[in-house]
């Protein structure tokens, strides 16, 4: 297969030849940044990211209104906690983000910015070969800034950036690649530079770096059966190590491991919008305890990883329901200011609304646009464009895989013709989704796409005539035909409204890869007081405010499990707002459910902090049934959407 790669000095037509997949083992491979191009609302959401925080650093405030990776930052505005490398991995964070944002709307500017930072790294790089600022030991900032190298890479085919990687990680040793923070993750990059290279030492080193452990998720943590509770972030960027050691060396074991420690995760940790309790550590599945922003990000990485090199359709559903669900949740929807703390439940998000145990009562469940630690908001740049970076991948045999589901473009070159493939539909928020191909001349390859596990019922047809072909939920299925300009596949998925269970906690209400939630109305104000926590760091903008939301409505809603019955919950449609506006705006939602509740005792926790849900069997009903809305739960900022269950 080859790809057209999209460069500002090179036209949209032109055509580059792309080297087999570098990982052996893998299924699909997923480079093709340069050759999508997002549609629809996704296009609109990463225009609202341009136009908000990731074109505003001025209104992020340190370290992002520096030069990032292009010079010297210089160590100001930071916490007395602060470690010297901080402001590094943020600004790694932030510049992969904007980057590849860069590459999905063509926008030069952020471009540049990248890539201003990524050939100053390489020109700065230690006489060693060592890449990064030279006053800080710590290997982890160089671990992120790597996905951004990757990024240019799949675009320009720059050889600088294998050589200076390569150079970069033989400078190092592999008790480098052990002891430090998170040093381990630096695996990542440098296995993807192995399969540029070839260069044996370096897949020797990572072998020997996996075998001594001792880092905080090694092999026999992720062997074994025992919940693990750490940082929720470092649990997501170290179980994905052993699945690239899998990538290149096809040794099964590894992937065992990572296959185990995602199961404990998710079994153990995992909430209803997707992402896993990290407030900041992994503390069960209590829907009380909050996510970072930065796991949506992590977390979703991390499956990405599962996904390409596993080829297993579940790990594409996990993906989807993180970024179409805790994703937009934890922004507003101008893209303006984020969380750092979001919760499935917050029926307040204030400057001391914070209900967690970490933080209590402090600014880190507040939608602003600085926050006291600096992380999430570099990571919050990354979590959309790296799932619009790898809605489409590459297989075997010039496959061309729609991997996830949003409306986009892809343009390849297979077998020396043009293919241009366009996916329009309103996934998530309806199951229909049409993909339309112009080729240059007739040409054979397999296209792959996916029935998801949560669909009882597909349909396929092509051209208007019914695909015969068993379609099995959870599951990719190969279509191998020789696709004509004008070829339409049509793909219908079923959503129905499932109800389901927090095991001793409560019930929520899901639809296709949807959440659903009880938008809560909010009185919103700017909130300009002066917390000391923020080191002084202000936003720079003016248009950028610090928000303070309480509630204006009931909230303080229950539900009798025996009336979510399939005959008293009623989806409406508007198959107007499918097609126009955006669906994630509060007024514009195309899709509502509604369901009978009852009010129960339930208030805010000291007045001002978010409650906890009412232990099972304590929700006193105080008013008799009615009916309210739930909408997407990503359309919300204040939300209730685990119901406690009244008895």
């Amino acid at each position: 297969m080859k790809l057209i790669t999209r460069l500002a000095s090179v036209a949209f037509s032109a055509f580059v030849a792309l080297p087999a997949l570098s990982q052996e083992y893998s299924v699909y491979g997923d480079s093709l940044i340069g050759h999508i191009t997002p549609c629809g609302w996704l296009r609109e959401f990463l225009h609202r990211q341009q136009t908000g925080l990731t074109g505003h650093p001025e209104a992020l405030s340190y370290p992002y209104n520096t030069c990032l990776w292009a010079g010297e930052i210089e160590r100001t505005y930071e916490s007395k906690e602060a470690k010297d490398w901080w402001r590094y991995e943020q600004t790694a964070y932030y510049t992969d983000g904007l980057l590849r944002l860069g590459y999905l709307l063509g926008d030069e500017e952020l471009i540049k910015k990248g890539e201003d930072g990524i050939s100053y790294t390489i020109r700065e790089a230690s006489p060693n070969g060592r890449l990064g600022n030279k006053k800080i030991e710590s290997l982890w900032p160089m671990a992120v800034f790597f996905r951004a190298m990757k990024a240019s890479y799949d675009v320009t085919h720059n050889p600088q950036i294998p050589a200076a990687l390569e150079k970069n990680y033989l400078s190092l040793t592999v008790n480098d690649l052990v002891y430090g923070r998170r040093h381990i993750v630096n695996l990542e990059g440098l296995l993807w530079t192995y399969g540029q290279t070839r260069n044996p030492r370096l897949l020797q080193m990572a072998e020997e770096a996996y075998a001594k452990g001792g880092f905080e998720l090694d092999a026999k943590a992720c062997a074994s059966d025992d919940m693990i509770r750490m940082h929720g972030v470092t649990y997501s960027e170290m179980m994905k190590i052993p699945l690239y050691l899998y990538a290149y060396t096809g040794k099964k074991d590894y992937l065992e491991l990572a296959l185990n420690a995602q199961r404990k995760m998710e079994r153990d940790h995992m909430l209803p919008d997707g992402v896993q309790t990290s407030a900041e550590f992994t503390a069960g599945n209590d829907i009380d305890i909050a996510h970072e922003t930065c796991d949506v990000t992590d977390y979703t990485w991390a499956l990405g990883c599962f996904l390409a090199v596993t080829g297993d359709a579940r790990w594409a559903d996990r993906i989807e329901k993180a970024i179409f669900n805790a994703g937009p949740g934890a922004v507003t929807k101008d893209f303006g200011a984020l969380q750092y703390f979001s919760c499935v439940n917050q029926v307040i998000a204030t400057g001391s609304s914070d209900n967690n145990e970490y933080r209590r009562g402090k600014t880190w469940m507040q939608y602003r646009p600085v926050h006291e630690t600096e992380c999430c908001a570099g990571n919050v740049h990354r979590f959309m464009p790296n799932f619009a970076s790898r809605l489409w991948m590459r297989g075997r045999d010039n496959a061309l895989v729609c991997a996830l589901y949003s409306p986009s473009e892809v343009s390849v070159e297979i077998d020396d013709a043009a293919c241009h493939v366009s996916e329009e539909t309103a996934y998530p928020f309806d199951g229909r989704i049409e993909f339309t191909f112009h080729t240059s001349r007739p040409v054979a390859f397999p296209f792959v796409f996916r029935i998801p596990e949560w669909c009882g019922k597909a349909e396929v047809t092509v051209n208007g005539k019914r695909w015969k072909r068993v379609l099995r939920a959870g599951t990719f299925v190969e279509m191998n035909r020789r696709f004509r300009s004008g070829d339409r596949v049509v793909v219908t998925l079923e959503m129905e409204p499932e109800v389901k269970t927090v095991e001793g906690q409560g019930v929520y209400v899901q639809r296709g890869p949807l959440l659903f939630a009880r938008a809560i109305a909010a009185k919103v104000e700017e909130d300009t007081t002066v917390y000391p926590n923020m080191s002084g760091k202000r936003s720079g903008n003016a248009a950028f405010q610090c928000l303070s939301m309480t509630p204006a409505e009931p909230w303080n809603y229950g539900v009798e499990r025996s009336r979510l019955t399939r005959e008293n919950i009623s989806v409406a449609v508007d198959r107007g707002r499918l097609s126009v506006g955006y669906p994630y705006d509060p007024h514009g939602v195309p899709v509502k459910i509604s369901i009978p509740v009852r009010r129960v005792k339930w208030d805010l926790l000291n007045g001002t902090l978010n409650p906890p849900l009412p232990e099972p069997g304590t929700a006193q009903p105080i008013s008799g049934e009615e009916r309210i809305e739930l909408v997407p739960y990503g359309s919300t900022t204040l939300r209730l959407t685990v119901f406690p269950v009244v008895e």
